[in-house]
């Protein structure tokens, strides 16, 4: 006998979760949603690697330092580091890198994925989440990058959010350079910068002030090292945010498509820089506007689901010339919490029948109806585990399943089935308050002929 501390304790690692059925369906309702929306717009599905070479990465990851500072790194044999994906976008310029002379241009993809982030796990925030990213390269146009909003907005609407609900705010990462020119603020300075303004919906105007400074120091007591710029400069900084317009080629061209689109609720914000340092153009969030309690039970905004921009140089850094580039990325995880919170969404789980086993003997009869059943598309099990008829039905709830078929020697001799509508049978009961009126309804349950069983299916699932 092994001695108990010889025993490995299950235990999941901090920041990661193991998902069931109800929220894998509900992820592939949403994203069934969103893959129809880009294929309207001619987009293709390709799935890069989860694991890339660290150097391939980069860079890019907020307030990192190191290549694989933020990421989950690891050594293969000869010595090469290897990192897990934190987004969708680096592999993506890689995989265009290796592949493209053999690629029709403008490429136009669409990918789902896990992405991982090796940065301190909380509330909420989770190490590994499921992404959804739309790219096009090799198109210079800020054409795409408004069209990639409307595409967004209408994946929104798609989902039941009005307009009313959300909102997708843009930005140009150019305009910053004349600002930064004229403050005298050079180098890495600029991404530092650019992260601390990324911070704005967290800390406020004035929390970002004190790191554009002396540095800030947050409610749990942390301190957070300021960039280091005099009161000067942050206030010209701070002016800028606080502008309601701004122009550039870019932006002019991408506020021409917008105006066939007058409705939609895209709002230029200078405050929208984005933190990642590959963007080099248009950049733009989409936040939800509905309301939620956070940890105090105070109403706050739902905020950012969405956010991407134009990387015109990321390609380039594989070798050759810069490639026009532009994407978009979707949190899919984080926009099913605020879904379901606003009860818009409806699982893709597909109707589930259960054979009642009532006699052994009855095995080859079981099998009959299952096969017929399969045959029509439609989920069956044979409930094997246990010959009492009542835990049958338990454990048919805790399943979820629709209908439970029931039947014996008697019924199959007569040539019926009594099949047993679940969810039918609940409605029913919710209004039954004797038991002798329940046993009369039999809540949810009727006898059919076995040949009409498929019919009598299709009418309970509606698939006529």
């Amino acid at each position: 006998m092994k001695d108990k501390k010889d025993k490995l304790k299950a235990k999941l690692p901090r920041g990661f979760k193991d998902n069931q059925e109800d929220v894998i369906s509900l992820r592939n309702a949403v994203s069934d949603v969103i893959k129809n929306e880009c294929q309207k717009y001619a987009f293709s599905e390709i799935d890069t690697s989860t694991i890339e070479y660290s150097e391939s990465l980069g860079k890019f990851l907020p307030d990192s330092d190191r290549p694989e500072g933020g990421v989950f790194s690891f050594q293969d044999e000869d010595g090469q580091w290897l990192s897990l994906r934190y987004d969708l976008t680096a592999p993506l310029a890689r995989y265009v890198a290796e592949n493209y002379q053999y690629l029709n241009k403008p490429f136009k993809r669409y990918q789902t994925g896990l992405v991982f982030r090796n940065e301190k796990p909380g509330p909420g925030r989770f190490r590994e989440f499921l992404q959804f990213d739309a790219d096009v390269i090799g198109i210079q146009s800020s054409i795409i990058d408004a069209e990639l909003c409307i595409m967004v907005s209408n994946i929104f609407l798609k989902l039941g959010l009005g307009f009313d609900k959300f909102c997708i705010k843009y930005s140009n990462r150019q305009i910053w350079d004349k600002l930064f020119t004229d403050n005298k603020i050079n180098g890495e300075l600029q991404t530092l910068v650019l992260r601390a303004i990324d911070k704005k919906d967290r800390v406020g105007e004035d929390g970002v002030k004190q790191l554009l400074t002396k540095g800030r120091k947050d409610k749990s007591g942390d301190f957070m090292k300021g960039v280091g710029l005099s009161d000067s400069q942050a206030s010209n900084i701070i002016e800028f945010l606080n502008s309601k317009t701004q122009t550039n080629e870019q932006l002019e061209e991408f506020n021409n498509y917008l105006s066939n689109y007058k409705d939609y609720p895209i709002v230029f914000d200078p405050s929208i820089v984005r933190g990642l340092d590959y963007y080099t153009g248009m950049v733009f969030e989409a936040e939800l506007l509905i309301k939620v309690k956070n940890d105090k039970n105070q109403n706050v905004i739902f905020g950012s689901v969405a956010g991407g921009g134009r990387y015109d140089k990321l390609v380039s850094r594989f070798g050759g010339e810069d490639i026009p580039a532009t994407g978009i990325s979707i949190g899919i995880d984080r926009l099913i919490v605020a879904l379901k919170q606003e009860n818009l969404l409806q699982s893709n789980k597909q109707p589930l029948v259960v054979v009642a086993n009532m006699d052994e003997n009855l095995l080859s009869n079981y099998l009959e109806i299952a096969d017929e059943i399969r045959a029509n598309n439609i989920a069956c099990e044979i409930s094997f585990g246990n010959k009492n008829l009542a835990k049958q039905l338990k454990y048919c709830d805790k399943k979820n399943a629709d209908v439970v078929i029931i039947a014996g020697q008697d019924e199959f001799d007569k040539k019926e089935l009594s099949i047993k509508n679940l969810a039918l049978g609940k409605k029913i009961s919710e209004n039954i308050s004797e038991r002798s009126e329940w046993k009369e309804q039999r809540a949810g349950q009727l006898n059919i002929p076995r040949d009409d069983l498929i019919n009598q299916l299709k009418k309970i699932f509606k698939t006529e």
